[in-house]
């Protein structure tokens, strides 16, 4: 509990100082007091940033609304702004945003996950209020990625919105919206460590600057200062610093996820013009075909969790509070990896993954259809260049985060009509061009070309769901591990299955998928399946789980109200399922704990019952109605009782071991009829 509290502390103190910093520049947040409107000015309300409209698809609405919301808001530039260049940055709208200033229109940004900027110097009056209109719509577009999928298109101004003041010259902060600073590892190993940072430097005159370089280690000692000349064009400019250190303290994951301080001042005629900082960890990740993940030279099996980026009360609109508590049940679970599925998350979300040692997978949003009218893939020149758009503001505004080792570039893409696979190849050498430090991988659930393109191909199973039984899963390996062109791929699995927490009851077979029945104890015994099949991790690099939460979804299965409950916990995060507890006796090694499943399950038919517990305890004592049956051992984090004899009407079931203890009330009505 120390533990917790202190890296709550330390995360708390970090998201309100940010992990970028900025001195020379201005910065001021557009949060609060903005007009809103769909149709009708008159129609209007004040709400402040984050903000999203659909809360008629939390509802479960079927005809949620996807169409323009307008946000309106006068903003007062200083006159003594005059002479330095100002720029507009929005952490992220859904979907395609048209922003105008004083009437004029400043541009157009197509795409619902990243951020963009904006320079508006010349659009200001500087003598009375502005207005800064800005359009956001979210209705689907065929050239805008995502075309399919099953999350909710949520419409809105969902970050932050803040004006950045600049000198003439500065660091750029417009290129793909990024920091202008890109620290490049060349070469990565325990004895040292070298690369260069790349700065980019912004003017609208040639001038002669100067940029100071910093760097300080995990531990707060200066480990290098360097300098570099620049002479800037009218444009952006790029220079490279070189850099090297000798015995280095690496980032390695959750064991030692260690950071370096890179700080970068900018001067020009003999005063500084701009600074900035950003944090990195180095590491080195690659994927064996027969060791599997290794990080930094070792074994690092994955255990990851995938994200959908929503909340129950307010869609897409989290704050940084609420990231954080999403990733502590991850790390609750004891997952060392997410996927953030759809687009990248919020910049927070990056910054508590690097100190603590999480590693992710992030997003391109290129995502397959999950109904009939939907199409993932339009072979046309404006869906082809949004997509490679969006590849490219992902890569450079996440490019420093030692947390994400893996760019994935499609999900789920199912073929229809025109093949995507040339497209994909496009994507893949364009990322390789911009990162080649870091892997590639596509999320597949379909055979062909299309699983030889990336680096890492993550199978996507839901036999036991939507198909099939759970142990047709290690039919599945078998097949895939016969086939040698198939066995040579660096493969990893993901699979998903519903369960409503409210749907118990005393008969466990598979649930219709595309019904309003979803036991939660079908979706355990399909957990227990699969992580039995592939626990061991002896085939695959690693194992995800689809999803960490439940979230909004009116176009797929789904329980009631719209959402899709695959996830571990429930979509207001209140409650975590019996699968939850399973991977956290698997996972977790830390945190000492027992918990009997089942426990929403309390009233059932028959006297005769099994008792199951969940543990990462080596052995529990089990207590009915008072009564010692003694101690079992666990088998991978299970401990079962079977035929324990309960009483007609109320019993209590309690498990004990070092003190840890879980009770549970079960009650056996007193006839079958009472049930009728």
């Amino acid at each position: 509990m120390k533990r917790l509290f202190a890296t709550y502390l330390l995360l708390l103190a970090l998201l309100l100082s940010g992990a970028t910093s900025s001195f020379a520049r201005e910065s001021y947040t557009l949060n609060r007091d903005w007009k809103f409107f769909t149709y009708s000015e008159n129609a209007s309300s004040i709400v402040n940033l984050p903000h999203q409209w659909n809360s008629d698809a939390l509802g479960g609405r079927l005809d949620y609304y996807r169409g323009t919301g307008n946000y309106l808001r006068y903003i007062d530039f200083s006159p003594e702004w005059k002479g330095k260049r100002i720029f507009l940055r929005f952490g992220g709208a859904n979907l395609v945003t048209d922003v105008l200033l004083n009437g004029r229109y400043v541009g157009r940004h197509e795409g619902g996950s990243t951020a963009f900027t904006f320079e508006i110097t010349d659009y200001i009056n500087f003598n009375g209020r502005d207005l800064l209109w800005v359009i956001v719509n979210n209705g689907q577009q065929s050239d805008v990625m995502p075309t399919a999928g099953n999350e909710i298109s949520y419409g809105g101004l969902f970050r932050e919105v803040t004006i950045i003041v600049e000198e003439p010259t500065h660091i750029a902060i417009d290129h793909h919206s990024s920091n202008g600073l890109y620290i490049h590892p060349k070469s990565v190993t325990t004895e040292r460590v070298e690369g260069e940072v790349e700065v980019k430097v912004s003017s609208r005159s040639i001038v002669s600057a100067l940029l100071h370089l910093t760097i300080t280690g995990p531990e707060g000692d200066k480990v290098l200062s360097a300098s570099q000349r620049v002479r800037t064009t009218n444009g952006t400019v790029s220079t490279f610093i070189p850099f090297e250190i000798t015995s280095p303290q690496l980032w390695h994951g959750t064991i030692d996820p260690a950071l370096y301080t890179f700080h970068v001042t900018l001067s020009h005629g003999g005063s500084q013009c701009d600074e900035l900082g950003a944090t990195t960890g180095f590491r080195h990740c690659e994927v064996n075909p027969e060791k599997g993940f290794m990080l930094n030279g070792d074994p690092y099996p994955i255990r990851g969790v995938l994200l959908h980026r929503d909340r129950a009360l307010n869609g897409s609109a989290v704050s940084e509070r609420e990231i954080y508590e999403d990733v502590e049940y991850a790390r609750e679970m004891g997952a060392n990896a997410i996927r953030v599925v759809g687009g990248s998350h919020h910049p927070s979300f990056y910054r508590i993954c690097d100190n603590l040692g999480m590693m992710v997978i992030n997003d391109l949003p290129f995502m397959g259809a999950t109904t009939l009218n939907g199409k993932g893939f339009f072979n046309t020149e404006s869906f082809r260049n949004n997509g490679k758009i969006q590849l490219q503001e992902m890569i450079f505004q996440n490019y420093n985060h030692p947390s994400v080792v893996v760019w994935n570039l499609f999900s789920e893409l199912e073929v229809k009509g025109e093949s995507p696979v040339d497209y994909i190849r496009e994507l893949n050498l364009l990322a390789k061009r911009i990162d080649p430090s870091r892997l590639t991988s596509g999320w597949s659930n379909q055979d062909g070309d299309i699983n030889f393109i990336t680096d890492l191909v993550v199978w996507s199973h839901s036999f036991g769901w939507m198909e099939g039984l759970p142990t047709d899963i290690s039919v599945w390996q078998e097949q895939l591990l016969s086939v040698p062109e198939w066995a040579a791929l660096r493969s990893a699995v993901s699979y998903k299955c519903g369960g409503n927490i409210f749907h118990q009851g005393d008969l466990l077979q598979k649930p219709l998928s595309s019904s309003n029945w979803h036991p939660e104890r079908w979706q355990t015994y399909f957990h227990e399946t699969y992580l039995k099949a592939l626990g061991k991790g002896d085939h695959f690099w690693g194992l995800f789980v689809d999803g960490l939460f439940d979230y909004a979804s009116v176009d797929t299965h789904r329980s009631a109200g719209g959402v899709c409950d695959m996830g571990l916990v429930s979509f207001n995060r209140q409650a975590r399922k019996d699968a939850f507890f399973l991977y956290k006796a698997a996972w977790n090694d830390e945190e000492e704990f027992l918990h009997i499943a089942e426990r929403r399950w309390g009233r059932r038919i028959d006297t005769l019952q099994t008792v199951k517990i969940y543990t990462n305890l080596p052995e529990v004592e089990l207590i009915v109605n008072g009564k010692h049956l003694g101690s079992k051992e666990s088998v991978g984090g299970i401990v079962e009782w079977s035929e324990v004899d309960l009483e007609r009407g109320a019993n209590t079931i309690e498990a004990s071991s070092r003190g840890v203890t879980d009770r549970v009330s079960v009650e056996i009505p007193h006839s079958y009829a009472n049930e009728l």
